[in-house]
């Protein structure tokens, strides 16, 4: 084999294997929202939501009741969202993420409640 025709398939091989590489990674992302889990009761003041993902993305955001998004901070290889201020009720929560060209992923909704708090009585009034 002459070294042009070496050059040539040395090229052509890296290429495939880049595109597959490309290819690889795209199919490999996907989106988990992993707090709160499907049916929790939520009792507490505050609470932050935590995704989890595969793949390399850009960026995260939890909607709440097909609300508009809000944006999550990434730490410890997790995406995390505070919430407050928030009802008692019944709420659905979905992870959408982004990667740096555009592409979308969603998590599946998650249903869960918020048991607002109860009050204890004074037997001394």
């Amino acid at each position: 084999m002459g070294i042009a025709k070496m050059v040539w398939s040395m090229t052509k091989k890296k290429t495939a294997v880049n595109k597959t590489v490309d290819e690889v990674k795209t199919s490999e992302v996907s989106v988990v929202l992993d707090h709160p889990q499907q049916g929790e009761k939520i009792t507490a003041p505050h609470y932050t939501f935590r995704a989890g993902v595969s793949g390399e993305i850009e960026r995260m955001e939890i909607s709440i009741n097909k609300g508009p998004g809000q944006s999550c901070r990434h730490a410890v290889g997790y995406w995390w969202y505070d919430w407050s201020g928030y009802k008692a009720g019944r709420y659905q929560a979905e992870a959408k993420a982004w990667t740096k060209d555009g592409q979308v992923f969603t998590s599946e909704l998650r249903n869960f409640q918020v048991i607002g708090e109860k009050r204890k009585t004074s037997k001394n009034t």
